[in-house]
Protein backbone atom coordinates (compact mmCIF):
# COMPACT_ATOMS: atom_id res chain seq x y z
CA UNK A 1 0.00 0.00 0.00
CA UNK A 2 1.36 3.31 -1.02
CA UNK A 3 2.00 6.17 1.37
CA UNK A 4 -0.84 8.14 -0.16
CA UNK A 5 -3.28 5.33 0.59
CA UNK A 6 -2.00 4.87 4.20
CA UNK A 7 -2.27 8.52 5.13
CA UNK A 8 -6.12 8.79 5.20
CA UNK A 9 -6.39 5.53 7.12
CA UNK A 10 -3.89 6.68 9.76
CA UNK A 11 -5.68 10.01 10.05
CA UNK A 12 -9.00 8.25 10.56
CA UNK A 13 -7.49 5.95 13.23
CA UNK A 14 -6.01 8.95 15.02
CA UNK A 15 -9.41 10.71 15.01
CA UNK A 16 -11.09 7.61 16.38
CA UNK A 17 -8.55 7.29 19.20
CA UNK A 18 -9.01 10.99 20.02
CA UNK A 19 -12.79 10.62 20.12
CA UNK A 20 -12.47 7.45 22.24
CA UNK A 21 -10.35 9.28 24.79
CA UNK A 22 -12.91 12.11 24.91
CA UNK A 23 -15.74 9.62 25.45
CA UNK A 24 -13.85 7.94 28.30
CA UNK A 25 -13.20 11.29 29.95
CA UNK A 26 -16.86 12.30 29.55
CA UNK A 27 -18.07 9.00 31.01
CA UNK A 28 -15.73 9.38 34.00
CA UNK A 29 -16.92 12.94 34.57
CA UNK A 30 -20.56 11.77 34.39
CA UNK A 31 -19.89 9.04 36.96
CA UNK A 32 -18.22 11.54 39.31
CA UNK A 33 -21.11 14.00 38.95
CA UNK A 34 -23.72 11.27 39.59
CA UNK A 35 -21.84 10.05 42.67
CA UNK A 36 -21.59 13.60 43.99
CA UNK A 37 -25.32 14.16 43.50
CA UNK A 38 -26.09 10.89 45.33
CA UNK A 39 -23.88 11.81 48.27
CA UNK A 40 -25.42 15.26 48.46
CA UNK A 41 -28.89 13.71 48.48
CA UNK A 42 -27.98 11.36 51.32
CA UNK A 43 -26.46 14.22 53.32
CA UNK A 44 -29.61 16.29 52.79
CA UNK A 45 -31.80 13.40 53.91
CA UNK A 46 -29.68 12.91 57.01
CA UNK A 47 -29.89 16.60 57.83
CA UNK A 48 -33.63 16.60 57.33
CA UNK A 49 -34.24 13.48 59.50
CA UNK A 50 -36.95 14.25 62.08
CA UNK A 51 -35.76 14.88 65.64
CA UNK A 52 -36.86 12.40 68.32
CA UNK A 53 -40.07 13.45 70.09
CA UNK A 54 -39.62 15.41 73.29
CA UNK A 55 -40.58 13.60 76.51
CA UNK A 56 -43.99 14.54 77.87
CA UNK A 57 -43.95 17.16 80.63
CA UNK A 58 -44.15 15.89 84.20
CA UNK A 59 -47.64 16.15 85.67
CA UNK A 60 -48.10 19.10 87.98
CA UNK A 61 -48.50 18.07 91.63
CA UNK A 62 -51.14 19.81 93.70
CA UNK A 63 -49.79 22.07 96.39
CA UNK A 64 -52.63 21.33 98.79
CA UNK A 65 -54.84 18.27 99.21
CA UNK A 66 -58.02 18.62 101.22
CA UNK A 67 -60.24 15.77 102.42
CA UNK A 68 -62.08 14.59 105.50
CA UNK A 69 -60.09 11.33 105.68
CA UNK A 70 -57.14 9.51 104.11
CA UNK A 71 -56.75 5.71 104.02
CA UNK A 72 -53.45 3.95 103.25
CA UNK A 73 -53.79 0.39 101.88
CA UNK A 74 -51.23 -2.39 101.37
CA UNK A 75 -50.73 -4.50 98.22
CA UNK A 76 -53.60 -6.80 99.28
CA UNK A 77 -56.01 -3.86 99.53
CA UNK A 78 -56.19 -3.89 103.33
CA UNK A 79 -56.33 -0.57 105.19
CA UNK A 80 -53.12 -0.10 107.21
CA UNK A 81 -53.30 3.58 108.18
CA UNK A 82 -56.08 6.09 108.66
CA UNK A 83 -56.03 9.85 109.08
CA UNK A 84 -59.44 11.32 109.81
CA UNK A 85 -61.50 13.55 112.08
CA UNK A 86 -62.90 11.65 115.06
CA UNK A 87 -65.59 12.70 117.50
CA UNK A 88 -63.05 14.50 119.70
CA UNK A 89 -60.63 15.82 117.06
CA UNK A 90 -58.13 14.73 114.41
CA UNK A 91 -56.67 11.23 114.81
CA UNK A 92 -54.01 9.18 113.01
CA UNK A 93 -54.08 5.38 113.37
CA UNK A 94 -51.70 2.61 112.27
CA UNK A 95 -53.45 -0.73 111.77
CA UNK A 96 -52.13 -4.30 111.77
CA UNK A 97 -52.99 -6.88 109.08
CA UNK A 98 -56.26 -7.65 110.89
CA UNK A 99 -57.35 -4.02 110.90
CA UNK A 100 -56.73 -3.47 114.63
CA UNK A 101 -55.33 -0.05 115.59
CA UNK A 102 -52.02 -0.55 117.43
CA UNK A 103 -50.83 3.07 117.27
CA UNK A 104 -53.13 6.05 117.75
CA UNK A 105 -52.11 9.70 117.79
CA UNK A 106 -54.96 12.09 118.43
CA UNK A 107 -55.72 15.63 119.52
CA UNK A 108 -58.57 16.23 121.94
CA UNK A 109 -60.54 19.36 121.14
CA UNK A 110 -62.65 19.19 124.30
CA UNK A 111 -61.64 19.96 127.89
CA UNK A 112 -59.15 18.89 128.99
CA UNK A 113 -57.70 19.46 125.55
CA UNK A 114 -54.32 18.30 124.34
CA UNK A 115 -52.44 15.58 122.47
CA UNK A 116 -52.83 11.88 123.26
CA UNK A 117 -50.78 8.85 122.15
CA UNK A 118 -51.80 5.21 122.58
CA UNK A 119 -49.69 2.10 121.87
CA UNK A 120 -51.42 -1.26 122.20
CA UNK A 121 -50.86 -4.97 121.62
CA UNK A 122 -53.10 -6.77 119.06
CA UNK A 123 -55.44 -7.96 121.85
CA UNK A 124 -55.62 -4.46 123.39
CA UNK A 125 -54.57 -5.78 126.80
CA UNK A 126 -51.14 -4.26 127.36
CA UNK A 127 -50.57 -0.70 126.34
CA UNK A 128 -48.77 2.58 126.78
CA UNK A 129 -50.54 5.94 126.91
CA UNK A 130 -48.94 9.35 126.85
CA UNK A 131 -50.85 12.59 127.17
CA UNK A 132 -50.31 16.27 127.80
CA UNK A 133 -53.73 17.62 128.76
CA UNK A 134 -54.76 21.12 129.71
CA UNK A 135 -54.43 21.85 133.47
CA UNK A 136 -53.48 18.19 134.05
CA UNK A 137 -49.79 18.23 133.16
CA UNK A 138 -48.07 15.36 131.39
CA UNK A 139 -48.96 11.72 132.13
CA UNK A 140 -47.52 8.34 131.22
CA UNK A 141 -49.33 5.06 131.89
CA UNK A 142 -48.12 1.49 131.31
CA UNK A 143 -50.66 -1.35 131.53
CA UNK A 144 -49.86 -5.06 131.57
CA UNK A 145 -51.91 -8.05 130.44
CA UNK A 146 -54.36 -7.23 133.23
CA UNK A 147 -55.73 -3.71 133.69
CA UNK A 148 -54.94 -3.76 137.44
CA UNK A 149 -51.23 -4.29 136.74
CA UNK A 150 -49.99 -0.89 135.84
CA UNK A 151 -47.62 1.98 136.47
CA UNK A 152 -48.74 5.57 136.24
CA UNK A 153 -46.48 8.61 136.32
CA UNK A 154 -47.61 12.20 136.14
CA UNK A 155 -46.08 15.64 136.44
CA UNK A 156 -48.70 18.21 137.41
CA UNK A 157 -48.60 21.71 138.83
CA UNK A 158 -48.63 20.33 142.39
CA UNK A 159 -45.61 18.09 141.78
CA UNK A 160 -44.63 14.69 140.32
CA UNK A 161 -46.10 11.34 141.35
CA UNK A 162 -45.63 7.64 140.58
CA UNK A 163 -48.17 4.90 141.30
CA UNK A 164 -47.44 1.18 140.89
CA UNK A 165 -50.01 -1.59 141.40
CA UNK A 166 -50.05 -5.39 140.97
CA UNK A 167 -52.62 -8.11 140.33
CA UNK A 168 -53.20 -8.62 144.07
CA UNK A 169 -54.30 -5.05 144.54
CA UNK A 170 -51.20 -3.89 146.43
CA UNK A 171 -49.76 -0.58 145.35
CA UNK A 172 -46.97 1.90 146.00
CA UNK A 173 -47.20 5.66 145.71
CA UNK A 174 -44.18 7.94 145.46
CA UNK A 175 -44.45 11.74 145.68
CA UNK A 176 -47.58 13.81 145.12
CA UNK A 177 -50.71 13.70 147.29
CA UNK A 178 -51.12 10.49 149.30
CA UNK A 179 -53.71 8.93 151.58
CA UNK A 180 -52.66 9.14 155.23
CA UNK A 181 -53.28 6.49 157.90
CA UNK A 182 -56.43 8.35 158.92
CA UNK A 183 -57.76 7.98 155.38
CA UNK A 184 -57.36 11.68 154.63
CA UNK A 185 -55.44 12.98 151.63
CA UNK A 186 -52.31 14.92 152.50
CA UNK A 187 -49.89 16.96 150.50
CA UNK A 188 -46.49 15.23 150.30
CA UNK A 189 -43.12 15.94 148.73
CA UNK A 190 -41.33 14.06 145.96
CA UNK A 191 -39.37 12.21 148.72
CA UNK A 192 -42.57 10.68 150.22
CA UNK A 193 -43.51 7.03 149.76
CA UNK A 194 -46.54 5.02 150.89
CA UNK A 195 -47.43 1.32 150.61
CA UNK A 196 -51.09 0.21 150.39
CA UNK A 197 -52.85 -3.15 150.74
CA UNK A 198 -55.57 -4.42 148.42
CA UNK A 199 -58.16 -2.37 150.35
CA UNK A 200 -56.02 0.71 149.79
CA UNK A 201 -55.23 0.94 153.49
CA UNK A 202 -51.79 2.31 154.40
CA UNK A 203 -49.33 -0.43 155.30
CA UNK A 204 -46.36 1.88 155.69
CA UNK A 205 -45.51 5.46 154.75
CA UNK A 206 -42.57 7.80 155.07
CA UNK A 207 -42.55 10.58 156.02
Amino acid sequence: MSEQEKEPILSRIERLETENRRLKRGALAFVLVAASVGLMGQTTQRKRAPAPPAPPPAPALPKNIEAESFVLKDAAGKARANLAMSGTGPAFKLLDANGSALVTISLNDFAPGGPFVLLSDPQHHAGVTLSVLENAGSQLSLTGERPDVQAHMSVASDGPSLLISDQEGFSTSIGGAQVGRNGQMKKTSAASIALYNKDHKVLWSQP
